[in-house]
């Protein structure tokens, strides 16, 4: 009796395995590699040089400059056609702080762009998410299970995405 029920467990362990091994969605989840936005197949992200940025993407921008409430000079705003980049004043230089989007041209590093629905968020990126009336926020993941340093947030309008942006900045 008992070889027989040995003898079903192994037999029957390759179906068990292979149940995983279906077509299922993508594992979804937030980490530190989804840290950025796309334009034109270029990834952008936070703290990258603003001259890095401007290369790329040329001098076709629209300025602007605030005196810094927590740097020693001016924080600064490079408005393209796809994307607002807000900077910080650091000793290394003009700091990418913050990049903002409401172009559906812009995308996440999973593909979600203005104008996706709310349970293709969810799905792509999870629920571990603080959802407020208007806006999903992922945090990046630091170390032993605590808060890093950085958000990815989705502003909504009822269950579409309206515009998101990537920043350094405290939510």
């Amino acid at each position: 009796m008992m070889r027989r029920f040995v003898l079903g467990i192994i037999l029957m362990a390759p179906l068990f395995l292979m149940i995983g091994c279906g077509q299922g969605t993508a594992a979804s989840g937030f980490t530190q590699a989804d840290f950025y936005l796309n334009i034109g197949g270029v990834e952008y992200r936070c703290v990258d040089n603003i001259v890095t940025v401007i290369e790329k993407l040329g001098s076709d921008y629209a300025y602007a400059e605030g005196l810094s409430c927590a740097y020693d000079s001016v924080d600064k705003t490079f408005s393209y056609e796809f994307a607002e980049f807000y900077t910080n004043p650091l000793p290394e230089g003009d700091l990418v702080s913050e990049i903002y989007t409401e172009n559906p041209a812009v995308s996440t590093s999973k593909g979600i762009s203005v104008g996706a629905a709310k349970e293709d968020v969810l799905k792509a990126y999870g629920e571990d998410c603080e959802d407020t009336s208007n806006l999903l926020i992922y945090r990046v993941p630091g170390a032993n299970g605590e808060a890093g340093r950085g958000s990815l947030c989705f502003e909504m309008e009822g269950n579409e995405v309206i515009a998101i942006f990537v920043t350094t900045e405290p939510i």
